[in-house]
C-alpha cells in the first residue's frame, strides 16, 4: 500500500495500526517513537540556560510564596481555629464530632506554619511539572517553525505516533522535575526541624505525579499545537504559566474565589491534581493542627485553601479524580491526534 493510500485511510483504521505496532516489540513505529523522544530530550537539555532557568523558577516561587503569601495562609489557619474555639464554648460537641488528639494552644503558630509549608510544596510540585511539559513542548513549534515537523509528515509514521514522541518527551520532563521539586523541598523541610514524608506517603505522591502529567501535558499539547510560530507559543505559554498558579489554587486559596469561579475549577484536571496531592502532603498536619477542635475544621480548611473541589454539591473521590483526570488525557490525545492528521504544514 502506498503512503498516499495511507492517508486515506479512516480514523479508527490509523488509529487500531498505531496502538497495534507501538505494542510490538521491535516495530518500526516503537524505534521512531523512542527516537523521537529522546531526540526531544536531548535538544531540551543542550539548553543549559533554560534547564538551569526552570530549577531558578522553582526556588524563587517557594521563597516568594513563604515569605510574601506564607503569614496570609497561617493567618488563615489560626481564623479556622479561632472560630472553632468559639463554637466549643458556645456549644458543648461530643468526643466523636471532635478530630482526635490533644489540644495545644501554644502549638497553634507552629503547626500552622507547617501546614501552609506542606501545602506549598503539593501546589509547587503541581506548578512545576506544568511549566516543564511548557517547556519541552516548545520543541514543537521549534520544529514547525523551522520545517522539520514537515519531514515528520512525509515520514512513514502515523500521526499518533508523532504526538506521542512530543507528549511522552514532556511528561518524562514534568516528572523529573516534579520529582526533583519534592525533594528540594523535602531537604528544607529536614533542615528547618520537620519530618520526611513517609515510603508510603511517597508512593502516593510519585503516582500522582505520573497521572498529573499525562493529564496536564496531553491538555498543553492540545494547545500548544496550534501556535505555529515560536512568538506564538510564547504568547500561549504566557497565558498558561500566568493562569497555572490560580488554577491550582497556588496564588489565590480557591475558596476566597467567586463560587463560580471554583465550581468551574472543579472539572479542570489540573485542579483536581493539585486538590489531590494537598490531600496527601497535608492529611497528617491537618489532623495536627486541628487536634481536639469539631472535625468541621477540617472540612471547612479543606474548601477554603481548595483541598476538596466539589462537583455541584459533591466531592470526588479519589477513583473519580482519576477517572477525570486520565480520561481527560486519553481525550486530548485523541484529539490532538486528529487535529495534527488534518494540520496543512508547510515546508519552509
Amino acid at each position: 500500500m502506498t503512503y498516499s493510500l495511507i492517508l486515506r485511510e479512516s480514523s479508527s483504521n490509523r488509529l487500531f495500526k498505531t496502538y497495534a505496532g507501538l505494542f510490538g516489540m521491535g516495530s518500526k513505529k516503537m524505534k521512531a517513537l523512542n527516537a523521537i523522544i529522546k531526540r526531544n530530550i536531548l535538544v531540551y537539555c543542550k539548553d543549559k540556560e533554560n534547564v538551569f532557568y526552570t530549577f531558578m523558577s522553582m526556588l524563587i516561587i517557594i521563597t516568594l510564596m513563604i515569605v510574601f503569601l506564607g503569614d496570609m495562609n497561617v493567618d488563615m489557619v489560626k481564623d479556622v481555629i479561632r472560630k472553632m474555639e468559639e463554637l466549643m464554648r458556645e456549644t458543648a460537641i461530643p468526643a466523636e464530632y471532635l478530630v482526635p488528639g490533644v489540644r495545644n494552644p501554644e502549638l497553634d503558630n507552629e503547626n500552622a506554619r507547617e501546614l501552609v509549608f506542606l501545602m506549598i510544596i503539593a501546589g509547587i510540585t503541581i506548578v512545576n511539572g506544568i511549566s516543564a511539559s511548557m517547556g519541552m513542548l516548545s520543541m514543537l513549534s521549534w520544529d514547525e517553525e523551522s520545517g522539520r515537523l514537515a519531514a515528520y509528515y512525509v515520514a512513514p509514521i502515523s500521526r499518533f505516533a508523532l504526538v506521542s514522541g512530543y507528549v511522552v518527551s514532556a511528561i518524562c520532563l514534568s516528572i523529573i522535575f516534579s520529582v526533583v521539586t519534592v525533594v528540594v523541598s523535602e531537604i528544607i523541610v529536614v533542615i528547618t526541624g520537620g519530618a520526611l514524608i513517609t515510603p508510603i506517603m511517597a508512593l502516593k505522591v510519585l503516582g500522582l505525579i505520573v497521572l498529573n502529567a499525562f493529564s496536564t501535558t496531553a491538555f498543553l499539547f492540545f494547545i500548544t499545537s496550534m501556535a505555529r510560530t515560536r512568538s506564538a507559543y510564547s504568547g500561549i505559554s504566557t497565558f498558561v504559566y500566568t493562569l497555572s498558579g490560580f488554577i491550582t489554587g497556588m496564588y489565590v486559596p480557591i475558596g476566597i474565589m467567586p463560587e463560580f469561579v471554583g465550581r468551574i475549577l472543579a472539572f479542570i484536571p489540573m485542579s483536581q491534581g493539585s486538590a489531590w496531592m494537598r490531600r496527601i502532603f497535608m492529611n497528617d498536619a491537618l489532623h495536627k493542627a486541628f487536634a481536639g477542635l469539631p472535625k468541621d475544621a477540617i472540612s471547612k480548611y479543606a474548601e477554603a485553601t481548595g483541598m476538596e473541589l466539589k462537583i455541584g454539591n459533591t466531592a470526588p473521590s479519589p477513583w473519580m479524580q482519576f477517572v477525570l483526570m486520565f480520561g481527560s488525557g486519553v481525550l486530548f490525545m485523541i484529539l490532538s491526534s486528529a487535529m495534527m492528521s488534518k494540520k496543512n504544514v508547510r515546508d519552509r
